[in-house]
């Protein structure tokens, strides 16, 4: 019988994880060329997981989701900004939105300028 240990699930994990940074790595370079040429190949990467990283902490776990938020870091800079706009702050502390939600507004924020 096949048995699969917690060190097999977590390089499964990694392996899943490698392959979604690279496809969004180059997901990025392909729709939005302009943006993603002011970073090298290896600061793409690190963006992209900087930003998963990011996206996993405002529990937006979901894929297609994720790629969103990475849209609207690599497109507006004021998602990027040190400290986050206290518009931004608030939204992703408040604990009645769904990680979903969350990006909704982000977004709808961004965009539309309203929200938060």
């Amino acid at each position: 019988m096949l048995q699969i240990r917690s060190d097999h699930m977590s390089a499964l994990a990694e392996q899943q994880m490698s392959g979604f940074v690279s496809r969004m790595a180059a997901h990025l370079r392909e729709v939005f060329p302009e943006e993603a040429s002011r970073l090298s190949d290896p600061d793409l990467v690190v963006f992209v997981e900087k930003v998963c990283s990011q996206g996993e902490i405002w529990e937006i776990p979901n894929e297609d989701h994720l790629e969103r938020l990475l849209e609207l870091f690599l497109c507006f800079s004021e998602l990027r900004r040190q400290p986050p706009p206290e518009w931004l702050q608030t939204l992703v502390t408040s604990p009645e939105y769904t990680g979903e939600r969350r990006l909704c507004m982000i977004e709808d924020h961004l965009i539309f300028g309203a929200g938060a």
